[in-house]
């Protein structure tokens, strides 16, 4: 007689991949509050950082955690700056105007570059001289004692008084 084997019993399936690692949202809110970036808090909580990124992308609770987290340590330090200003640390008062009010509290300034053509500016000269006097009438810009016979010169040579 023959036997017959056995059906295989049906196996229980288990599903494909990673095994997804739950992290505590309180835990990644407070370590977030404290100003650490998410590379930061992977490396604190001992996983990886695509292990964060996964589980960014999967939780939109895990989202709001570091979100939550972030604003919390700002608000703490922002209370913390404003009641160091209002107490007298007139470090923080300054620091506190500078970056709220950038326009009035500044230190910086500001640098305006600007480009000046001098064949326009020469050329406006020469004609706002053309246009102001005679030729007979221009004055002499640098009086001086000469042996020169030319009287009718704009500028009198200065070797002429070296020559005496």
């Amino acid at each position: 007689m023959e036997q017959k084997t056995p059906k295989k019993e049906l196996k229980t399936t288990k599903k494909g991949g990673r095994k997804k690692i739950i992290l505590d949202l309180e835990q990644v809110e407070n370590l977030a509050s404290r100003g650490l970036g998410t590379t930061q808090i992977a490396r604190a909580l001992g996983v990886s950082w695509d292990t964060i990124d996964r589980n960014r992308k999967r939780s939109a609770e895990f989202e709001d955690a570091l979100k939550r987290g972030k604003a919390k340590g700002l608000a703490q330090v922002t209370n913390s700056l404003f009641t160091s200003a209002t107490d007298g640390n007139v470090t923080a008062q300054i620091f506190y105007l500078k970056n709220q009010d950038a326009k009035t509290w500044k230190d910086r300034q500001e640098v305006v570059t600007a480009t000046v053509n001098l064949n326009d500016v020469l050329s406006g000269a020469k004609e706002r001289l053309g246009q102001n006097t005679d030729k007979n009438k221009l004055k002499v810009i640098n009086p001086l004692d000469t042996t020169s016979k030319e009287k009718n010169s704009l500028v009198n040579n200065q070797t002429d008084k070296k020559k005496r």
